[in-house]
């Protein structure tokens, strides 16, 4: 089919406008996003931000998101916690391993010199 003909037959393709587009909706996207969004509402103006994810949803493609630590989101959200963020067991410990098919090696153990 030929442009003319896609055209006449579906009518012109539907677009929207934004100010800002930002490709993917990891933390730095999302991120991103959030503070443009207040930025500019701390000046009394309006933007117009998308987030293009590929995945089914935002932070969709993230190997781990267990264990955070609240700094970024205290940055972004002071008030994080009076807004209900389901954020209620507080990380207690840390723990990093190498996994083969015979076992696993921890971190830093084998990194430094003995």
């Amino acid at each position: 089919m030929t442009s003319a003909e896609l055209l006449a037959q579906y009518g012109p393709r539907e677009s929207m406008e934004y100010d800002v587009v930002i490709v993917g909706g990891g933390p730095a996207g999302l991120s991103t996003a959030i503070r443009l969004k207040q930025l500019a509402a701390d000046k009394g103006a309006e933007v117009n931000v998308v987030v293009l994810e590929k995945g089914s949803e935002p932070g969709a493609h993230i190997l781990s998101g267990a264990v955070m630590d609240p700094k970024a989101l205290t940055e972004l959200f002071p008030n994080w916690k009076e807004l209900g963020a389901p954020l209620n067991q507080p990380v207690t410990e840390d723990e990093v391993l190498f996994l083969s098919e015979t076992g696993a090696k921890q971190t830093p153990h084998g990194l430094l010199p003995e």
